[in-house]
């Protein structure tokens, strides 16, 4: 070597890129093919053999299905031979099979994969409607739901009907139960409007409710109120008070009229309800009417316009036929 040549040493380091450029690709490729060619063959095996082959083949993959018959020789067989006519019978030494016990499903592993392992077809519903119906039209919709709208319109009107029923019978019958009040059966007027049940305490001829041109209520009066604020008292209904008087001209005291007067007698009565235990929060409005609404158009001085009706609310507005609620 000449002197002072300079020697240069070069390192070439394999990085990895080109491992690609190999054959072990191959040799996994071939053992995947190789995989698949015998699954293959294994599903065409299963396919094509009998009934009895699979069988056996099913308990040597299941061992635990001998312990359930009740034991036997070890073997792909489990201590049985396949005769050609396709019957099993036990080998010399097998036990004599247990009694059957529940398998959950480990008699027929196979029934899973091959369908004809099975002994029926599942059954099958099939619900379909028949080609000539059609789907009920929008007016027919709407026939239904007005028919079922007032079906349960008319079953409120029967239960209020009864309620209202109830409530007059027992009226009646605590007035009649009384002596003090058994005259006083005009006095007393029920009727059924639209907005609920009116009751009415009427004035008669020589026989007033309050005295007269005051709004002091009479014993008779005050026993009556308390016999109709016990019948209701328990009701959830809402209760209206209104006074009335008859055309006659008022003039006991400057500024005080008929109109002051059917206030302060339907006031008077408010307080007695309350005293008979009706909930002060069950009366809806109080109001006096003077001479504005008289129960006898024709005779507006008649002594029964002097009255105090009460009115038993319904819940809701009474609807008229053939309106469906909203």
């Amino acid at each position: 070597m000449p002197a002072g040549q300079t020697i240069i040493i070069k390192k070439i380091e394999d990085d990895g890129h080109h491992d690609h450029h190999g054959g072990g690709w191959k040799v996994a490729y071939a053992d995947f093919m190789t995989a698949m060619m015998a699954f293959f063959l294994l599903l065409w095996i299963l396919a094509a053999s009998e009934e009895e082959t699979l069988e056996g083949l099913a308990e040597y993959f299941t061992p635990t299905m001998s312990a359930m018959r009740g034991g036997g020789a070890e073997g792909m067989l489990s201590g049985q031979v396949v005769e050609l006519a396709g019957e099993q019978i036990a080998s010399d030494g097998a036990q004599e099979p247990a009694p059957d016990l529940p398998d959950f499903g480990a008699n027929s592993p196979l029934e899973v994969f091959d369908s004809r392992l099975r002994d029926a077809e599942p059954e099958v519903v099939v619900e379909y409607l028949p080609a000539d119906a059609a789907p009920p039209s929008a007016e027919e919709i709407e026939t239904r739901r007005m028919a079922e709208a007032a079906a349960r319109l008319q079953e409120r009107a029967d239960a209020r009907a009864a309620q209202l029923d109830a409530i007059e019978e027992e009226i009646a019958a605590r007035i009649a139960a009384n002596p003090n009040l058994a005259d006083l059966g005009d006095n007393l007027r029920l009727d059924r409007t639209p907005e609920g049940l009116l009751m009415q305490i009427l004035d008669e001829e020589e026989r007033p409710m309050f005295a007269t041109g005051s709004a002091r209520i009479v014993p008779q009066t005050q026993a009556l109120i308390e016999i109709v604020g016990e019948t209701i008292r328990d009701m959830p209904q809402v209760v209206a008070i209104s006074g009335h008087t008859d055309s006659l001209p008022f003039a006991q005291q400057a500024g005080y009229g008929n109109w002051e007067l059917s206030s302060d007698r339907a006031n008077a009565t408010r307080r007695a309800l309350i005293d008979a235990g009706l909930p002060a929060e069950r009366i809806s409005r109080v109001s006096g009417m003077a001479d504005t609404m008289p129960l006898y158009p024709d005779r507006p001085e008649a002594p029964q316009n002097r009255r105090i009706g009460l009115l038993l609310e319904y819940p809701e507005p009474a609807l008229e036929a053939g309106q469906a609620p909203r």
